[in-house]
Parts: structure tokens; C-alpha cells; sequence
């Protein structure tokens, strides 16, 4: 009977042994690729910020000229100020227009044509971006179809429709509720309509239900949707290079220019650095709210 048991703690060890050596080589590859195409390019990007650069040549080095630079500007943190509210706003903006399109088709009405419309939506982002940015500067302009229907009513044309900060939201916010939407969507389809019965039953009213049950149970969707729109307008540097003007640029609009016509990829990727930690400090200020509002579970 010993040898029997001693058998079997032998073949469930070397069973063990084997799926961990599978789970490793299964994870090799991904670890591999995340390594070569995103740690060690963010690992260089960083080491440049702190380098120097001419005409003719990029070094790495080891002084904080470009860090005191990004960080003492006041130019420099005007545009990361701008860029970071912006961010929020799109972000903000794009939740609330989503969501109840989202609860619409999993949970509402429209939930029996659920298909048709979550279609509808992947068919808007197979436009182009920068087509849609262009369509938007159209709409906008003093000869766009805004201006147009304002001047048949005797008001307008407006020439502070377009090239301003407003400009930037509005065309961001276009451009990024569909990519809200698919991360809402998918929360909310995985809530359990008698949840919502069981509310309503115990005598919750609809505002009391969407508060205490929707929402908690939507929390992943509504902090994945926020955080997506956020992390790529407070980034973004084509909207505001199209739509945004003098008054609508952001920081981005200066990165792309100092890794392009001004090579300085030094003073680039500390500014570059800059505002992904300022990213960072938003969505976690974000994810706490969530948790203040009892929206979602305890930070971990």
C-alpha cells in the first residue's frame, strides 16, 4: 500500500511539473513579444529623456535638463493642464452618452434588435479617423451645413465654431462614444435581468436600481470605456493639429514635434513621460471615485 501511494504522489508531481513547464511555454511567446515591442522600447524611450540631441546625433546621458525643462515650463504645463482636462471631458462625455445606449440594447428596449445596433456601432469605427476629423472641420466651418442652417434662420455664420478647444471636444467625443460603447455593452449583457427584477421587486424605484445594482455590476465596463477615451484624447495630437487651432493645441501637438521637424527626442520623451504619469494620477483618481461612489469593489 506504500509503495501504491508513494506511486501516486510521484506521478501527481511529475503531472505538476509538466503543466507548469506547458503553462511556461505557453506564456514564453507573449512574454517574449511584450518585451521586444513594449518594454524595451518604453525602457529606451525613458533612458533618452535623459540625453541630448543635435542635428546629427542622439545620445543618452544622464542629466535632468529635459525633465527641469518639461516640468518648470510654464508653457509646457499649460498645454498638459489643457490636455488632461480635455481628457476628462471626452472621457466623461463619451460614459454618459454610451452607457444608456449601451443599457438600451442589453437591458432596455431595444434589446430584441441588440444585434442590429452593436453592428451599427462596429460599422462607425470602420471609418477612418482622420476622414471623420476632416468631416467634422467641414460641419464646423463658416461654409459647414452648422453655419448654413443658423444663417437660414438669420443668425450665424459663427467663426468660433471651429479651431478651439470646444472644437477638439466635440470631434473627440464623435470619434471615441462607439469605442465606450463595446466595453459598456459587454458588462452590461453579463448582468442578470432578475437581479434588476429582484430590485424592483423589494420595492426599489429605477433610480435606486440603476444605482445600487446596474451600475456596481457595469463598474468594469464604465472605468474600461472611460479610461479608453480618456488615455487617446488626452494624448491625441491630430484633432487638435486639425480642429483645435492656436487655442486648441495640446501637449501632444508639441511631442510629435519635437520627435519630428525639432529632433529633439530628449526633451520629446520626458515630455512624453510627463504626461503619461499624469494619465496614470487620472484614471487611479477615477478608479477611486468609482470605489467612493460605491460603484465598484475595494482597490487592489
Amino acid at each position: 500500500m506504500r509503495v501504491k501511494a508513494t506511486d501516486t504522489l510521484s506521478s501527481v508531481a511529475r503531472h505538476e511539473k509538466t503543466e507548469k513547464r506547458w503553462y511556461v511555454a505557453r506564456l514564453t511567446p507573449l512574454a517574449a513579444f511584450l518585451t521586444i515591442f513594449f518594454v524595451a522600447p518604453f525602457v529606451i524611450l525613458f533612458m533618452y529623456s535623459f540625453g541630448s540631441s543635435t542635428i546629427f546625433e542622439l545620445k543618452f546621458g544622464s542629466n535632468f535638463e529635459n525633465w527641469s525643462s518639461a516640468l518648470t515650463d510654464s508653457f509646457f504645463r499649460t498645454l498638459l493642464f489643457r490636455s488632461i482636462v480635455n481628457g476628462v471631458m471626452v472621457g466623461v462625455i463619451s460614459v454618459l452618452l454610451a452607457f444608456p445606449f449601451a443599457y438600451a440594447i442589453t437591458l432596455g428596449p431595444l434589446r430584441k434588435h441588440s444585434e442590429f445596433f452593436l453592428f451599427a456601432v462596429l460599422i462607425s469605427l470602420f471609418s477612418a479617423y482622420v476622414v471623420r476629423i476632416y468631416a467634422w472641420r467641414t460641419l464646423l466651418g463658416q461654409s459647414g451645413i452648422i453655419n448654413e442652417g443658423l444663417g437660414v434662420v438669420g443668425l450665424g455664420p459663427y467663426d468660433w465654431l471651429l479651431f478651439n478647444r470646444e472644437a477638439v471636444v466635440v470631434t473627440l467625443v464623435n470619434v471615441l462614444v462607439p469605442m465606450a460603447v463595446l466595453p459598456i455593452y459587454s458588462s452590461l449583457a453579463q448582468v442578470d435581468p432578475a437581479l434588476i427584477e429582484a430590485a424592483r421587486d423589494s420595492g426599489a424605484g429605477t433610480w435606486r436600481t440603476l444605482y445600487s445594482v446596474t451600475l456596481p455590476l457595469a463598474s468594469r465596463g464604465l472605468n474600461a470605456g472611460f479610461a479608453l477615451c480618456f488615455l487617446i484624447a488626452a494624448g491625441d495630437y491630430v484633432t487638435p493639429q486639425f480642429v483645435g487651432g492656436i487655442d486648441g493645441q495640446m501637449l501632444g501637438n508639441v511631442i510629435a514635434e519635437q520627435f519630428g521637424v525639432a529632433f529633439n527626442w530628449p526633451l520629446g520623451s520626458a515630455l512624453a513621460f510627463m504626461l503619461v504619469g499624469a494619465m496614470g494620477v487620472v484614471v487611479a483618481l477615477w478608479l477611486f471615485l468609482m470605489r467612493l461612489l460605491k460603484f465598484t469593489g475595494p482597490l487592489r
